[in-house]
């Protein structure tokens, strides 16, 4: 399963509307996904996998709490295999942002030749 396609599996049950890249609508609670891609268990010339450094960007309204959700998104994250994420406060100029940082393999690759 492509990451893309995997971060989509993971995170829609959630009921928050999912977006790649970028969202500009009106809607106040949202995450946002992007990533970057790098080759990985390299054999002859080529990766014989790719390693995803994922970003999964949660927006929300100032005054709630960012907690329950955020733990969502790190078990929706950790159930599709993505690995422990890392969480950081980013910044908003309307609302709250938080960045949760993980990584994915694929390609058939053992996480520890990742």
């Amino acid at each position: 399963m492509s990451c893309a396609q995997a971060l989509q599996t993971a995170l829609k049950p959630l009921g928050l509307p999912v977006y790649p890249n970028k969202y500009t609508g009106p809607e106040l609670e949202y995450i946002v996904t992007n990533y970057t891609t790098l080759g990985s268990a390299h054999g002859g010339d080529f990766a014989q996998a790719a390693r995803y450094l994922v970003q999964v960007h949660y927006y929300l309204p100032d005054k709630k709490n960012p907690g329950p959700m955020i733990s969502k998104i790190c078990l929706a994250l950790a159930d599709a295999d993505f690995t422990s994420p890392d969480i950081n406060p980013a910044h908003s100029e309307h609302g709250q942002h938080y960045a949760i940082e993980c990584e994915y393999c694929d390609g058939g690759v053992d996480y520890g030749t990742c």
